[in-house]
């Protein structure tokens, strides 16, 4: 644990992935805690090769919050061709997934701007030049600190209503119920197993994404899901079965209130069969099942795609706002990077619509 700054009515801290217990005990100490914020999900993209995980967490005699970001060496970004100096810059990210200030109460102004002084000062003296959020959909957390985080709208995501069993069918359209029925009628059936049995998983994985000749940041190494089994208290995998054998499977993160979407994966022949209705039906039931209230899809890769299209189709109704930001601590050195990036590649476009200019 490091203290940057103690008064006497709080303090902020900052958390390692050595004090773990620490680190969950903080949040879970949350009312609304998610498993995006707990040691052991940052973990796993550190394994992916996201950085540096971090659990900065703030208090006062009026608020309490903390969040997670990745600290990362921004000479490892691709667009500086390996031109600019290691351990001369840093930023802070979200680690994949949904994040953000996390808080049960509003956060005072006074408070933000107490933060946002401190914090900055730290920043500068560790070389780390701005910071990139994505905020949760299902806190709405994305107001939660205007002053020291600039917001920017994505997209929509979709959730199920898990919170009565009934409401999970009449919500979905008729077309998902039909396929439902369908993959019912064809013998296919839904298994939920522990995050260890991922085997099956990792190869539809890895052929649905290359299928779709996804980004290569997206084709998720075996050490990854290896990574996983720290989260077993709060991740399984559903597998659509035909004749014993897993046909399609999605990994699940959950708690006592919230059931996500992570990855998914199908075998190309049996898409004909539409598992996935059928799967993500059986898993919004277990959802409801065990007490949790909502069942986070997610979005699409881009606003009104088809897999958002797929989502919305099991709640029309289902829909939250996406939202990023971003906080630049040290502006001549963001500006700096831009410039650096121009004189790399004369395409670079330094008036890009990335919240982290350098990094697009």
């Amino acid at each position: 644990m490091m203290i940057i700054k103690k008064w006497a009515d709080g303090y902020i801290r900052l958390y390692s992935l050595e004090e773990k217990e620490e680190w969950n005990a903080i949040v879970k100490s949350f009312a609304n805690w998610d498993i995006y914020y707990l040691s052991e999900y940052a973990y796993s993209f550190m394994v992916h090769g996201d950085g540096e995980p971090i659990l900065i967490e703030y208090k006062d005699k009026e608020t309490h919050f903390c969040y997670v970001v990745m600290k990362k060496d921004i000479s490892d970004c691709a667009g500086f061709c390996g031109k600019l100096e290691k351990n001369r810059y840093f930023d802070l990210e979200t680690p994949y997934g949904y994040g953000g200030p996390m808080s049960d109460d509003e956060i005072p102004d006074v408070s933000q701007k107490r933060f946002l002084s401190t914090f900055s000062e730290y920043c500068l003296d560790k070389k780390i030049v701005s910071q990139f959020i994505r905020f949760h959909p299902l806190l709405g957390n994305h107001m939660s600190m205007p002053s020291v985080i600039e917001t920017r709208y994505m997209h929509d995501t979709i959730y199920m209503d898990t919170s009565v069993p009934d409401v999970i069918w009449a919500n979905m359209s008729r077309e998902s119920r039909n396929r439902v029925r369908k993959a019912i009628s064809n013998g296919i059936t839904v298994a939920c197993v522990p995050i260890s049995e991922y085997a099956d998983f990792y190869l539809m994985y890895k052929e649905t994404m290359e299928k779709d000749e996804a980004a290569d940041y997206y084709l998720f190494k075996e050490d990854y899901f290896k990574s996983l089994a720290s989260l077993r208290d709060n991740a399984c995998i559903f597998y659509a079965m035909l004749d014993g054998k897993p046909i399609s499977g999605a990994i699940m993160y959950y708690n006592e209130r919230f059931l996500h979407y992570h990855l998914g994966g199908t075998h190309t022949e049996y898409r004909q069969y539409s598992p996935n209705n059928l799967l993500f039906y059986e898993a919004a039931c277990w959802g409801a099942e065990h007490g949790m209230t909502k069942f986070h899809l997610g979005g699409g890769m881009s606003p009104e795609d088809n897999l958002f299209k797929f989502k919305m189709k099991f709640n029309k109704s289902g829909r939250l706002p996406f939202v990023i930001g971003r906080t630049i601590f040290d502006r001549d050195s963001y500006d700096k990077l831009i410039q650096i990036r121009k004189s790399l590649d004369s395409s670079f476009d330094m008036e890009n619509d990335r919240m982290i200019q350098y990094r697009k």
